[in-house]
């Protein structure tokens, strides 16, 4: 009985304890649905909040919302929610950078309202109190900001474009009339057309080497569009920089003209002047010979006098006229002694003039050479340029059709190169290049080749280079740069450059290896700059 009793009690006391596991296991579900439809409505929230973000991004949460639907193990998530986490990363990563981009804009912009005069009053305190706050936290922060600091360019564009002679009662009239001309022009410009157009004048400004007012002329248009020239004014530009090119080039054409004229003058005088005194010299060769002759003769006819007269008289009259033909040969010998001097020093004359003709036709054979080679020259990085690339290009690409040394072609573009020229303008952008390119040439062989290709973009030209360790030179150009200490309005700037190379194989043309460089530089960007990329076809 009494062991009835203990088991009947072992028993109450189990069921008791399965009953609260039971009441535990119930709680658990509901906490674990719980979580679930927190986890859902999260996921929800979260696809609104990253809605138009990215499409990747909205498919996989929104495929992360059916599955949780489907109550599948958690384990079973772990892909998607590691996808989802990256993708998450790179947009914290993208967004980290447009608020730098949007932070240092917006400063440039402040810099350059600040320096503008002519506000009213009220703008003015206006802009003084944007001025002095901080720019905040977050993108809706910095684009609020950007918002009223479009507002401030838009006062400032109304009163430099209001005209200062007309009274105020027109005023408002004559704003209405230049802002619909300013729209209409602009109408006509699209930004990236205009901005194409703008790099391209100052670049062909840069190819130039016009010396004088013509020269200072174009240097100051170049200066206006690194600056930033107003849009309704670029046709103009272009048009003077069209009629600067004509008038350098027409100085230039007068100049050698001039330069023929006078040495052409001078070739002549030098002939002239050269077959009077070859006639003379012969002239005085044939008196010189006649007078010897004449001389020899009179000696000889001394003789003979000697020979037949034997009286006294007779000798001494005979011996004097002798004398007197003689010393009438002596005079004409002077006569030609005078003659051979002056012709001497008309000789001497001519040496010295040929001499000078000599050393100003050297002085502009260098002239011509030094054009020569700023031709082949980017007069803004002192490398060379396309065309001295085209030239070269193709002697190493014979040299290695005849000698099949391996050789390397390899493009470089400046990363992020623009943000160099929107957030610290045109002249920090020319200075980056200059530094870029220096750095480049300083780190290749003698024998290597860099040429400016346009823009940003270097190419580089390795002949005799192993093809087993060809990245090598190449990574050591990105090194080098990335280590250069830029620096910008005291600003540090970590400035890289993305690479893609190629060597030539049988069969190519140039073509082929430019496309496959460039090819290898796409990727090279594609995969996060700052590398090199090889495509070897």
């Amino acid at each position: 009985m009494n062991d009835i009793t203990a088991v009947a009690g072992q028993l109450a006391r189990l069921r008791e304890s399965l009953q609260r596991k039971q009441f535990e296991l119930d709680e658990t579900v509901l906490c674990s649905q719980a979580e679930r439809s927190r986890s859902i409505q999260f996921i929800a929230k979260l696809m609104q909040a990253c809605r138009g973000h990215d499409r990747e991004l909205d498919s996989k949460l929104a495929k992360l919302k059916q599955k949780l639907d489907g109550q599948p193990s958690l384990t079973h998530l772990d892909q998607d929610l590691a996808a989802i986490e990256k993708l998450l990363q790179q947009h914290s990563t993208a967004l980290e950078e447009s608020i730098g981009l949007t932070a240092g804009a917006i400063e440039l912009g402040s810099r350059q309202l600040k320096s503008l005069k002519g506000f009213p009053e009220e703008t003015r305190k206006s802009l003084k109190a944007f001025l002095a706050t901080p720019n905040g936290y977050g993108l809706s922060d910095h684009q609020r900001r950007v918002t009223q600091l479009l507002e401030f360019y838009q006062q400032a564009i109304k009163i430099q474009l209001l005209p200062a002679n007309l009274p105020s009662d027109t005023a408002g009239q004559g704003l209405a009339s230049a802002s619909k001309e300013t729209g209409e022009a602009s109408a006509c410009l699209d930004g990236k057309v205009y901005s194409r157009i703008a790099d391209e004048l100052q670049r062909l400004i840069t190819e130039l080497d016009f010396a004088g007012a013509v020269g200072e002329s174009l240097a100051e248009i170049r200066r206006q569009l690194l600056m930033g020239m107003d849009p309704t004014l670029l046709a103009e530009s272009c048009l003077q920089v069209i009629q600067l090119i004509i008038e350098g080039t027409r100085e230039e054409r007068k100049s050698s003209r001039a330069f023929l004229t006078a040495l052409n003058e001078s070739l002549s005088s030098v002939h002239f002047n050269f077959t009077e005194s070859l006639d003379e010299g012969r002239a005085l060769q044939q008196a010189s010979q006649t007078s010897r002759v004449a001389l020899d003769n009179e000696v000889q006819a001394i003789d003979d006098t000697l020979t037949r007269h034997h009286s006294s008289e007779a000798l001494k009259e005979a011996i004097s006229e002798h004398m007197a033909t003689i010393g009438l040969l002596l005079r004409e010998r002077e006569s030609m002694t005078a003659r051979e001097l002056h012709l001497i020093t008309r000789l001497s004359t001519m040496e010295a003039k040929l001499r000078l003709m000599k050393e100003e036709t050297a002085e502009y054979k260098k002239r011509l050479t030094i054009q020569k080679h700023k031709l082949f020259l980017d007069s803004l990085t002192q490398v060379h340029n396309r065309a001295a690339l085209d030239e070269r290009l193709e002697l190493e690409y014979k040299r290695w059709l005849r000698y099949r040394t391996p050789l390397c072609l390899a493009i470089i573009d400046i990363d992020h190169f623009k943000n160099i020229n929107d957030n610290y303008g045109h002249m920090a952008g020319d200075k980056a290049l200059k530094v870029v390119a220096k750095a480049l040439q300083k780190s290749l062989r003698d024998t290597d080749f860099i040429a400016r290709f346009g823009g940003e973009e270097f190419v580089v030209l390795l002949p005799n280079v192993n093809p087993d360790k060809f990245e090598t030179p190449l990574e050591n150009l990105r090194k080098a740069i990335k280590s250069i200490p830029f620096r910008f309005r005291d600003a540090r700037v970590e400035i890289t450059i993305s690479i893609g190379a190629t060597l030539f194989k049988e069969g190519d043309q140039p073509s082929d290896a430019f496309e496959r460089a460039d090819k290898a530089l796409y990727g090279s960007k594609n995969g996060g700059r700052d590398r090199v990329n090889t495509d070897l076809g």
